[in-house]
């Protein structure tokens, strides 16, 4: 029988409340880590193809995003950063693909994207002219 005589034994209560409060304090950073706050850590950047070319069209604009934000902070984000009324918000991960140059293999890294409505009468200018 091995005995700890170096760890402190704690009242068998103590544990679970410890792991609660460490659970509250990773949510916290959860929250902050993933850009509720800072709108520069949700939105990663305009996502400029054809496709999304044509949404402009339809008042749909498509950004590349933090692979951890959800639907929610995206809307805030796009309402914070360009002042606009955000009607919608759909989003998609794009998966990473394997590659190969010769016998060399790699992957290609994966994404997400946002594919955000406005609400009729506002619009963002994207790509200045």
């Amino acid at each position: 029988m091995a005995l700890n005589l170096f760890k402190k034994s704690k009242p068998k209560g103590e544990k679970k409340e410890e792991k609660k409060a460490e659970t509250a304090e990773q949510k916290e950073a959860v929250v902050l880590s993933s850009g509720a706050a800072d709108t520069s850590l949700v939105l990663r950047g305009a996502h400029v193809t054809e496709k999304a070319g044509f949404l402009n069209s339809l008042n749909q604009y498509v950004f590349k995003v933090a692979s951890r934000s959800n639907k929610i902070e995206i809307k805030k984000a796009v309402e914070k950063m360009y002042g606009v009324k955000v009607d919608r918000v759909t989003v998609a991960v794009v998966p990473a693909k394997k590659r190969r140059l010769g016998r060399q293999e790699g992957e290609r890294s994966g994404y997400k994207k946002a594919m955000v409505k406005l609400a009729a009468g506002h619009k963002i200018e994207v790509m200045t002219k």
